[in-house]
């Protein structure tokens, strides 16, 4: 009859071979783990990367943001016309060839100046909660779009989260020239990640995209004052006044066309209209103190001198350097 007190030295055997298996396994799991990156060590790793590769392109060909500034000159905000769109259109919107360092794309539904506003909102409220992920209502983004609380613009704002979370932004990094050029890295990832909507209380919940925050957030708003744009009624008067804030001189000439394809304005209409267009859009910077004079001239160029007031007040920008860091730790 087997002693039931001690069990049979096959089960022993057994149990201590169970034991360093598991120790194995458990051993190879924290290994695993520590060679794992997490989803921000990657985004970090790339965005370093890219700024490696700008780094040792020549100065005046560092600057990179959506801002029609330097190589990019790429606006991925259009005005919305009058017609109403019974499917939302699509773009693919592209910074073109001439970028010797890389090439930028953002495809998706059409973003229109709207949408902008929203994204400087959540901006602003991500740098209020120090955190990407934070939860706020429909209310709260009207008041910072200046819009009224009414249904309709209810369902616009939400309407402008999800284009601005289906947007997709594709970098290309290249390096040498005409035949010699050859691609190094591509990446992809969108504007927002994640958003929902109670529609029983009106919070919604927002997640900003970390690929964004780490590749752009930070140059896409730079010098953006919000206050000083809430006063803006036109889209025009805030287009111009995003390209403007891109430009680090006070004095500006550029050809009209050229401005126009910058911000999205239509180049193929009659020359007379788009310089009234351009023309509102300058008379409301002037008259709130951005500028200090413009001009059109006779051969289509626009002149214009910003006020020694225009550059933004640090207290009301959107985000600032240093309120980037904990968001990329």
């Amino acid at each position: 009859m087997q002693d039931k007190t001690n069990p049979p030295f096959d089960s022993e055997v057994g149990d201590v071979r169970q034991r360093i298996d598991d120790k194995t396994s458990s051993d190879a799991a924290i290994e695993a783990a520590a060679r794992r990156l997490t989803r921000r060590q990657i985004i970090k790793d790339a965005s370093e990367y890219v700024k490696k590769h700008i780094s040792r392109q020549p100065p005046v060909q560092r600057f990179f943001s959506f801002m029609p500034t330097m190589l990019t000159r790429v606006s991925p905000f259009h005005f919305k016309g009058r017609a109403k769109y019974k499917q939302w259109p699509l773009v693919r919107l592209d910074s073109g060839e001439a970028n010797s360092w890389g090439r930028m794309q953002v495809v998706g539904e059409l973003l229109i100046i709207f949408d902008e506003t929203i994204l400087f909102g959540l901006l602003a409220l991500m740098t209020k909660y120090q955190s990407d992920a934070f939860e706020t209502t429909r209310e709260e983004l009207c008041r910072l779009a200046a819009v009224q609380p009414t249904p309709t613009n209810y369902g616009a704002v939400w309407k402008s989260i999800q284009r601005l979370a289906g947007s997709r932004i594709d970098l290309a990094l290249y390096s040498g020239k005409g035949r010699k050029r050859s691609e190094l890295k591509e990446m992809t990832g969108s504007i927002l990640s994640f958003a929902d909507l109670d529609k029983n209380t009106g919070s919604i919940r927002v997640v900003v995209n970390p690929y964004f925050l780490e590749m752009y957030a930070d140059s896409f708003v730079t010098n953006i004052d919000l206050k000083f744009r809430s006063r803006l009624k036109s889209d025009i008067s805030k287009a111009f006044y995003r390209f403007y804030q891109g430009q680090y001189e006070s004095e500006s000439d550029i050809d009209i066309q050229r401005l126009a394809r910058a911000v999205n304005l239509e180049t193929d209409q009659e020359l007379r209209r788009l310089k009234d267009k351009v023309r509102t859009g300058l008379k409301e910077l002037e008259h709130n103190g951005y500028l200090e004079r413009y001009q059109i001239t006779r051969d289509n160029r626009v002149v214009v001198s910003k006020s020694k007031t225009s550059a933004a007040h640090f207290q009301s920008q959107i985000l600032a350097s240093d309120q980037m860091t904990y968001l990329t730790e």
